[in-house]
C-alpha cells in the first residue's frame, strides 16, 4: 500500500473477532450463510465452499502429533532469534522512527504474535488484525490479533483478498492500514498466494490414521494368542454354550470350569504381526517431514553425523527463508504505517532476526592462521576484536636490533624479530654435530672396553635394545620445536640446522 492510500488516521474499531466472523462448517450451514448474496453476484459459490471445506481439514489434520511437533520445531526456530530493528537511514528522524518502532513492538509479546503468524507456512497464508489507539498526535500499536484464515477470501477475477463476515459473507475489501497478511510464495501471478505445507501433509495423515485403525484390529486379530474349544461331533448346543462360556472366562483372565469332553488349544499366529503396518507408517511420517522441515534426518534417531548437519542445513535454509518473509511482510506493514503516520519523510526501519547457526570460532582461528603462513600477513586488532571479542593487547618483547634488521634486509631475509632471534638462538648450534657425537659416543665406548669380538657383539646388542639416549631424545624434541616455530612465525631455519643435513 502506498502512502497516498494510506488514510491520516487509522481505523481503530476492531472489525475481524471471532463473534462477526466466525462461519460454521458444515455444508447445509454454509449454503444458508452464501444464500443471500448468491443472487447478486454471477460467480461459482464452490469456489468459497471449498475453500472453507479445505480449511477445516487443515485444522483436522493438524491435530496429528507428528505434525504437530515437526511443524512446532519449525516455528520455534522461526523466532529463536530476536527481532532487531534498525534505521533505515543516517538522519535523526530515521533513528527516532526505529526507535519508536522497538519501543512499540517491546510493549507487545512479538515473539508469539510472530510464531502465530508464520502458521502462514501451515494453511498457505496467515492474517493480524491491527488494533490502533490514538495518543495526541502520535498512533499507537496496542495490539496486533491473528485471525483464522476463514475470515478471507480471494476475489476469483482480481484475487484481491476479501474479509468474511456474517454480515457479509461474500465477503468485502479489506480497509487500508488495518491487516497484516503474509503469504507463501506463488509459483505464478495467477495465484492468491502459494499453497501450505498442509496441502501435501493431508493425505499422509489420513492415510496413516487408516492404517493405526487397522494395525490396532491385526493386533488384537493376530497379536494375543486366541484359545480354541475342541467339542464333539454332535456335541448339543448345552455343551458348545458351555465351551463358549468357558473361552470367554480365558479372556477374561477369571477361573474356568472346563466341562467334561471339552479340550482347549491356543492358537498362534503364523507370523509376527504390524510389520508391515509399521513400515507403512513409518514412510507417512517421512513424507511429512519431507514437507514440513525439508527431509526427515533430524525427525528421526540414528543418523550418521554428517547426514544429520547436511540435513540440519535445509531446515536452517527453510527457517531463514520463513524469518525473511515475516519480516518484510511486518515492515511493508505496521512499519511502514507507524513511520508515515508518526514521523513522515522518515525511512521506513528494516526489521531483521539472524538465524543463521553461530559461526564456529575454532574453524575461523584455523582459518585465519593458515592465511596468515601463507600470506605473510597477520589479522589487525579491530578484526580480532570484532570477530571474536573480548579485549586485546599487544604481548611485550624485546625490541629488534637496527643493525641485525639492516643486515637481513640487505641480504633479502625478513626483519628479525623477537620469535626470529628466538629461532636463531635455538638452531645456532648444529644439530646434525649433537645428533652424531650422541648416536656414535656409545658405540667407540662399545669399541674401547671390549676385550674380544664376542664381548664386543654382546655390548652392541645391549645397545640395540636400548631407548635412545635421553640426549638424544632431547635435541630431536628441541629441533622439531624450532622448525615448528620457524613455520609459524615466518622466519627462515638456518641450513646448518638441518636434523637431516
Amino acid at each position: 500500500m502506498g502512502e497516498d492510500s494510506l488514510p491520516r488516521r487509522p481505523q481503530t474499531d476492531e472489525i475481524a473477532a471471532p463473534q462477526m466472523t466466525a462461519l460454521r462448517f458444515g455444508t447445509a450451514d454454509i449454503q444458508d450463510q452464501m444464500r443471500p448474496w448468491l443472487d447478486e453476484i454471477t460467480r461459482d459459490p464452490r469456489a468459497f465452499r471449498g475453500q472453507w471445506r479445505a480449511l477445516h481439514l487443515l485444522d483436522l489434520t493438524l491435530t496429528d502429533t507428528k505434525v504437530r511437533a515437526l511443524l512446532g520445531q519449525r516455528l520455534d526456530a522461526g523466532i529463536a532469534a530476536p527481532l532487531e530493528i534498525e534505521p533505515g537511514g543516517p538522519g535523526a528522524q530515521d533513528k527516532a522512527a526505529a526507535e519508536d518502532l522497538a519501543e512499540q513492538l517491546s510493549a507487545l509479546e512479538i515473539d508469539r504474535i510472530t510464531r502465530e503468524l508464520l502458521h502462514a507456512i501451515w494453511y498457505g497464508y496467515a492474517i493480524a488484525e491491527c488494533i490502533w489507539e490514538i495518543e495526541g498526535q502520535r498512533v499507537r500499536l496496542a495490539d496486533l490479533r491473528i485471525r483464522h484464515p476463514s475470515v478471507l477470501t480471494w476475489d476469483p477475477l482480481t484475487r484481491a483478498p476479501l474479509l468474511v463476515t456474517r454480515a457479509r459473507p461474500a465477503g468485502q475489501p479489506l480497509p487500508p492500514a488495518k491487516f497484516v497478511l503474509l503469504t507463501n510464495p506463488r509459483a505464478h501471478g495467477g495465484q492468491p498466494f502459494g499453497p501450505g505445507a498442509g496441502a501435501w501433509c493431508f493425505w499422509p495423515v489420513w492415510l496413516k490414521r487408516h492404517t493405526y485403525s487397522d494395525w490396532a484390529v491385526a493386533l488384537e486379530r493376530f497379536g494375543t494368542p486366541i484359545a480354541v474349544a475342541k467339542t464333539r461331533r454332535n456335541a448339543p448346543p448345552q455343551e458348545i454354550d458351555a465351551a463358549l462360556e468357558t473361552l470367554a472366562a480365558i479372556a477374561a483372565g477369571t477361573s474356568i470350569n472346563l466341562p467334561e469332553g471339552v479340550e482347549i488349544d491356543i492358537l498362534e499366529s503364523s507370523r509376527r504381526s504390524g510389520g508391515d503396518f509399521n513400515i507403512f507408517c513409518r514412510d507417512m511420517d517421512r513424507m511429512i517431514a519431507d514437507v514440513i522441515v525439508g527431509q526427515h534426518g533430524t525427525a528421526e534417531i540414528g543418523q550418521h553425523v554428517g547426514t544429520g548437519e547436511v540435513h540440519m542445513k535445509v531446515l536452517e535454509r527453510l527457517v531463514t527463508a520463513d524469518a525473511r518473509r515475516c519480516a518484510a511482510a511486518l515492515r511493508r506493514s505496521i512499519a511502514t504505517w507507524l513511520t508515515t503516520w508518526n514521523f513522515p519523510g522518515a525511512a521506513v526501519p528494516r526489521l531483521t532476526r539472524d538465524t543463521a547457526p553461530p559461526e564456529d570460532l575454532e574453524a575461523r582461528a584455523r582459518r585465519d592462521l593458515l592465511v596468515a603462513q601463507a600470506s605473510g600477513r597477520r589479522p589487525t586488532s579491530a578484526y580480532i576484536e570484532q570477530v571474536y571479542g573480548g579485549e586485546w593487547e599487544e604481548t611485550p618483547g624485546p625490541a629488534p636490533e637496527t643493525g641485525q634488521n639492516d643486515a637481513r634486509l640487505a641480504a633479502g631475509s625478513p626483519p628479525a624479530d623477537a620469535i626470529t632471534a628466538l629461532v636463531d638462538q635455538l638452531t645456532g648450534e648444529t644439530i646434525a654435530t649433537q645428533a652424531a657425537a650422541a648416536t656414535l659416543l656409545p658405540v667407540q665406548a662399545a669399541l674401547d672396553e671390549a676385550r674380544s669380538l664376542e664381548d664386543l657383539r654382546t655390548r652392541l646388542t645391549q645397545l640395540a635394545d636400548q631407548p635412545p639416549a635421553a640426549a638424544l631424545a632431547g635435541l630431536y624434541a628441541h629441533a622439531d620445536f624450532a622448525a615448528m616455530l620457524a613455520g609459524t612465525a615466518g622466519a627462515p631455519v638456518r641450513p646448518d640446522s638441518d636434523p637431516e643435513a
